[in-house]
């Protein structure tokens, strides 16, 4: 990007943390990031350690798309090239506090302490409550090295859906979120530090690169199941779901009440290219076909 493209799109961010919600769906939101943010809350235990993760977060990204829009965004969704920086991000100019997403966060809460995002308020979270906090992250080297190119290249090696999100999942993308602690490493609501857009760019170009290997096969090819299973919850925590809530809680009754049904679409409990995704009115609802092929109608856009 230009510094001038970072200068906008930077801008954009502002706006939409800055504008008022339009929805009253989002339970607890008070501003149009906060509404963005909330989807990622509410559809959390859909979205994660399923096969929903890597298209949900691609509707996601064009959900976000649309936002920047409103906000006169006119320039390309960027993503982080982690395997740059991969080993050392805390020296990364994603980091830089005029041109980037601005530092590390400390103190109580963790707040960032320079660049655009510096005391800003995100109204959902943590996990599932929705109370005001401040944008924060700890950038360190936990795992970066799950992000480097040899990392990256072992992710792309498997052959099939089933496997590849998976090894995709648990390698870069947990290595990114491990280092980085956005939302003070929360699952449920790591997207409410705009850091967070620029992470899954990248997981989204990682997905997008296993399928340019075959993409007459794999811009079709989807599985996986399209909820959690109750044993496992979330691939990277020890424990089942009921154990994992003792760490944020459960969804409240507000939020089950616009909880999509996990098998939306899907004649079963494994996801298909017929499985509907929803943003709660941002955007129209799509289908996991419809954002196979980035390059496709829908979305149209490619990775450099």
């Amino acid at each position: 990007m230009t510094d001038a493209d970072k200068k906008a799109y930077i801008a954009a961010e502002q706006c939409i943390l800055k504008s008022p919600a339009k929805s009253t769906k989002m339970p607890g939101a008070k501003t149009r990031w906060d509404e963005f943010a909330s989807l990622h809350q509410i559809h959390a235990l859909q979205i994660h350690s399923t096969g929903q993760f890597l298209p949900y977060h691609r509707y996601f990204l064009h959900v976000h798309e649309f936002l920047l829009a409103e906000c006169g965004y006119k320039g390309a969704h960027p993503y982080w090239d982690e395997p740059r920086d991969a080993g050392n991000f805390p020296k990364s100019p994603v980091f830089d506090t005029t041109l980037g997403m601005g530092g590390t966060g400390s103190g109580t809460g963790a707040c960032v302490q320079n660049g655009p995002f510096k005391n800003f308020t995100v109204n959902i979270g943590p996990g599932f409550k929705t109370q005001p906090r401040c944008v924060n992250r700890q950038i360190t080297n936990a795992l970066s090295s799950l992000t480097n190119k040899a990392a990256v290249d072992k992710a792309l090696t498997p052959s099939t859906y089933e496997e590849a999100w998976i090894t995709i999942y648990n390698g870069p993308h947990l290595g990114g979120h491990m280092s980085l602690a956005m939302m003070n490493g929360d699952s449920i609501t790591s997207a409410g530090d705009p850091l967070f857009m620029l992470h899954h760019g990248f997981v989204d170009k990682m997905w997008w690169d296993w399928q340019m290997k075959a993409p007459e096969k794999r811009f079709s090819e989807m599985g996986g199941p399209n909820a959690q299973d109750p044993n496992t919850g979330f691939l990277e925590f020890q424990g089942g779901m009921e154990q994992e809530s003792a760490m944020w809680g459960k969804p409240t009754t507000a939020m089950l009440a616009v909880t999509p049904d996990p098998k939306n679409g899907d004649p079963g409990n494994t996801v298909t290219l017929k499985h509907i995704m929803t943003s709660l009115g941002i955007i129209p609802d799509a289908t996991v076909g419809d954002v196979m092929d980035p390059s496709g109608e829908y979305l149209c856009y490619t990775y450099k």
